[in-house]
């Protein structure tokens, strides 16, 4: 009897969806999509939104820089059924202190409840998460099990919001200076430019951690911490903002174990930090950077009205 019930919960186990299986696989990746130091170059796009991947084009054109296009997960076309396995699920002692979060109901849900996170089995995301959110993470962690599964080294990922500041190929070279700097394993991510930016063009930096409902990272001084290594490049223990991100195979693999162990709960560029040997670093001159005022599906579908495609050239 015994060895019976341990099959069951093991079947029962193995029935079970993981992360992995909501990623989405690209296709048709033929042409040449690289740069020196870079094995692969991914664009992460709506497909509502073309002329955002075209205008994003046009601004790396000049460069002859050709980023593959990689069809984004839409967020707001998920099924209750996936949302509701992608996100954590409440068990008892499972705390955010005094903040709310949020989840999606069968009935009616594409409508967010929000509460205190109490009900066991329960999926939760931070508070106000949106189905956007969720599916730029996806959209973002499918890249990166494609890039890993191929055997890249180095990738660069940009999402369809890009400005480009200055020549992007100074990007080869910064690689090559922060590998002598800190090492090839010495660094994860190198993103390209200083910090994010508001809808003003002002600089919004980040120096702390947003609470997770399943993880607390071991030292959360980390993230305040900043630091130049050279003239050029600079240590960062959390940022916002996931438009430009070079990214290297140990960084591809530290983010990927860490969301299928803990699964997704807040927006990407507040998670991307958590993993508590993930090594960041910055450009300390805008070369890629966000384009302030760009149309964004985030909190809602917005794709297809008359103000957002005036916006998007």
């Amino acid at each position: 009897m015994k060895y019976v019930l341990v099959f069951l919960i093991l079947f029962t186990l193995n029935l079970e969806a993981k992360l992995k299986d909501y990623f989405k696989k690209p296709i048709n990746k033929s042409g040449s999509h690289t740069m020196k130091g870079i094995d692969f170059i991914y664009m992460i796009n709506l497909d509502q939104r073309p002329e955002k991947f075209e205008r994003s084009l046009q601004q790396l054109h000049p460069w002859g820089i050709n980023p593959y296009r990689f069809s984004a997960v839409n967020g707001w076309e998920l099924s209750v059924d996936t949302i509701t396995a992608v996100g954590v699920k409440y068990k008892t002692g499972m705390t955010l202190g005094n903040m709310l979060a949020t989840y999606y109901e069968k009935e009616n849900w594409k409508n967010p409840v929000h509460e205190y996170p109490h009900k066991k089995g329960r999926t939760y995301f931070c508070h106000c998460m949106s189905l956007g959110a969720i599916g730029i993470c996806l959209s973002h962690l499918s890249v990166l099990q494609d890039a890993f599964d191929s055997g890249y080294e180095t990738i660069w990922i940009m999402e369809d919001d890009i400005e480009v500041i200055s020549d992007p190929h100074i990007l080869s070279k910064w690689i090559k200076k922060l590998d002598k700097a800190v090492g090839k394993d010495g660094w994860d991510i190198l993103f390209t430019d200083r910090d994010t930016k508001n809808n003003n063009g002002h600089y919004v930096p980040c120096t702390s951690c947003a609470l997770r409902l399943n993880f607390t990272p071991s030292d959360k001084k980390k993230f305040a911490k900043r630091y130049e290594v050279t003239s050029d490049i600079r240590y960062i223990g959390a940022r916002f903002g996931a438009y430009s991100m070079i990214v290297r195979r140990s960084g591809m693999q530290k983010l990927l174990q860490f969301f299928k162990k803990h699964n997704i709960f807040l927006p990407y560029d507040m998670d991307f930090i958590m993993p508590d040997d993930i090594q960041l670093f910055s450009v300390i001159h805008d070369i890629v950077s966000t384009k302030p005022n760009s149309p964004s599906d985030n909190g809602g579908p917005n794709y297809g009205t008359e103000r957002d495609l005036h916006i998007g050239f």
